[in-house]
């Protein structure tokens, strides 16, 4: 079975050298995902880890680490095509950097996951790379003669035939892409989001417009969290999510989905002020100066707002 050499856009951040710590927001993530896992809402893990892996990728022993429980999460939920993907990208990841060798991976997690790569994937494919090439002795030698995967084709690439008919002839296998969160050079186009996902955002919404003293802040960024992570070209989406975090003090969350919707109009100051305090408790005084200068000329003056000007500029 041909394995594409091909380590898209992704690869290009794994640059030697470049590791830095994750993002909390990524971390936070990760952490989501793991606790989703361990409910058994494979799903929602593999949502959220996916999310998480995007966060590590110039962190290879990390990434090696999160594409493993996302591949374990896929397969759980049954998705066989999102489990080859993400295998095929560590892969990659480990040929290159070593990363899944080098990772520190619980000893459960590693057994379950090397399990289902016996269980589902070609010798062929295992032999591939060393890290991996033990497993194909553990598979039963008349499957690896003609092992099927999970879309059906054998090894010899041919799709299995009922008795008595000729096999068909193997079509030329598609070049593989990681997972959407993952590949950013080539994004799905976007889902319009739905009416059930609209009506959290206006619940979210709802929320922070009401009485301080009775809010469920929480509850409102989970809600608009939810939307935003679905829709990650959704400016509309990805705003919500951050004023909820701001207003829990989640400064690197807020910061985070601030940057991924774009910097709010100047119609908008209230917001640009938010993105400002944001940036800059989550440290990126540079980027909270710009965003603040650009808020003030449209912002009510509050002893609050005037604290964080004589922060963020020093005057």
């Amino acid at each position: 079975m041909r394995r594409t050499r091909i380590f898209l856009a992704a690869a290009l951040l794994l640059a030697p050298g470049a590791a830095r710590a994750a993002d909390p927001f990524y971390t936070g993530m990760l952490r989501d995902g793991m606790i989703a896992y361990d409910r058994k809402d494979y799903a929602a893990a593999a949502r959220d880890l996916r999310v998480a892996c995007f966060g590590m990728l110039d962190e290879p022993k990390p990434l090696a680490d999160c594409l493993v429980r996302l591949a374990l999460a896929q397969d759980r939920a049954g998705n066989a095509t999102g489990f080859g993907d993400t295998f095929r990208l560590l892969l990659d990841v480990e040929e290159r950097f070593g990363a899944y060798s080098q990772a520190e991976l619980p000893a459960d997690l590693k057994a379950a996951f090397e399990q289902r790569l016996v269980a589902t994937m070609p010798a062929a494919v295992l032999e591939s790379v060393a890290a991996f090439r033990g497993l194909a002795a553990r598979q039963k030698p008349e499957a690896q003669g003609a092992k099927t995967t999970p879309a059906g084709r054998n090894e010899r690439g041919r799709r299995d035939s009922p008795p008595g008919q000729p096999a068909q002839a193997a079509k030329p296998e598609p070049v593989v892409q990681a997972p959407a969160a993952i590949a950013q050079a080539a994004p799905p186009a976007p889902r319009p989001v739905s009416e059930e996902e609209r009506q959290k955002m206006a619940s979210a919404r709802e929320i922070l417009e009401g009485d301080g003293k009775t809010r469920d802040l929480k509850r409102a960024f989970q809600l608009a969290r939810e939307v935003a992570d679905a829709h990650a070209g959704s400016t509309e989406a990805q705003h919500l999510a951050a004023e909820a975090a701001y207003r829990l003090s989640r400064w690197q969350e807020a910061a985070a989905y601030f940057r991924r919707g774009g910097e709010p109009a100047a119609d908008q100051p209230e917001l640009l002020f938010y993105m400002a305090v944001a940036l800059y408790e989550s440290g990126d005084k540079a980027a909270a100066a710009g965003a603040l200068q650009r808020s003030l000329p449209n912002l009510q003056k509050t002893p609050y707002v005037e604290s964080y000007a004589k922060k963020i500029l020093g005057s």
